[in-house]
C-alpha cells in the first residue's frame, strides 16, 4: 500500500467523517420513520388466546396461540386470529370486558359525605 502524505491522510479522514455523518443522518431518518409508524405493535385477543406482533409497514412478525386457542374449533380460531390481526393493523382497541356491578354494601356514612383534610 502506498504511503499517504499528511495532507492526503487529513483529507482521507475528512472524507471518512463525512461518510459517518451521512450514515448517522440516514439512521436518524430511519429511526424517526419507525417512531412515527409506531414501531412494533403487539395485540392480544380479548380472550387472551391469540397474540399478534406487527412491525412497521404492517408486516406480521409473529402469531402466538395459547392452549386455550388450540381448544377452539378451526373456524372460531381463524376468526379470532383474523380479528386480532385486523386490530393490530388498524390500531383498534380491544373490546373491553364488562365491569362487574359494584357490590351493595351497608355503609355507615352517606355517599355524599365530604372529608376535610
Amino acid at each position: 500500500m502506498a504511503e499517504l502524505s499528511n495532507p492526503q491522510l487529513i483529507e482521507e479522514m475528512r472524507w471518512q467523517l463525512r461518510e459517518i455523518e451521512a450514515r448517522k443522518a440516514e439512521n436518524a431518518k430511519a429511526l424517526a420513520g419507525l417512531a412515527a409508524s409506531g414501531g412494533v405493535t403487539e395485540v392480544t385477543s380479548p380472550d387472551e388466546a391469540v397474540t399478534v406482533t406487527v412491525g412497521p409497514g404492517g408486516v406480521i412478525g409473529e402469531v402466538r396461540l395459547t392452549d386455550k386457542a388450540m381448544s377452539a374449533g378451526a373456524g372460531a380460531l381463524g376468526a379470532v386470529i383474523t380479528a386480532t390481526i385486523h386490530r393490530a393493523l388498524t390500531g383498534d382497541p380491544a373490546p373491553r370486558p364488562k365491569r362487574p356491578a359494584p357490590a351493595e354494601e351497608d355503609h355507615d356514612e352517606p355517599a355524599d359525605t365530604v372529608f376535610d383534610l
